[in-house]
């Protein structure tokens, strides 16, 4: 199983997400659990480098989660990874700073353990 299937299958475990799309930041879609990602990996994508940009220009010294609003409180929320962006769109019944705090532990594991392997 490479890294990216290891990847996909831990974060389909978490309690609280539906979907997710992992896209490079040139747009680049890397994985997902959706039968048509397109068009999430697109919003993920721009939401994603806007979050950066907006973070830039404010003066702000990180950017650790964007939270996108939906319907029936199934939120986008969309995470910056390196050179990627990980948009987890939450199930309605979710807490969502547990679902935050839980996918921010298993991402700062993997940027450790790259660091260690690098």
């Amino acid at each position: 199983m490479s890294g990216i299937e290891r990847f996909a299958q831990h974060l389909s475990k978490f309690k609280g997400v539906e979907h997710f799309v992992l896209t490079r930041n040139d747009g680049q879609l890397v994985t997902h659990n959706l039968p048509d990602p397109d068009d999430l990996a697109s919003l993920v994508t721009l939401c994603g480098l806007s979050a950066l940009a907006i973070r830039k220009t404010i003066g702000f010294s990180q950017f650790k989660h964007l939270i996108c609003a939906c319907a029936e409180h199934r939120s986008l929320i969309i995470f910056p990874l390196d050179k990627y962006f990980l948009g987890i769109r939450q199930k309605a019944d979710a807490n969502q700073a547990e679902l935050i705090d839980g996918v921010n532990r298993f991402l700062q594991r993997l940027i450790v353990s790259h660091k260690a392997a690098g």
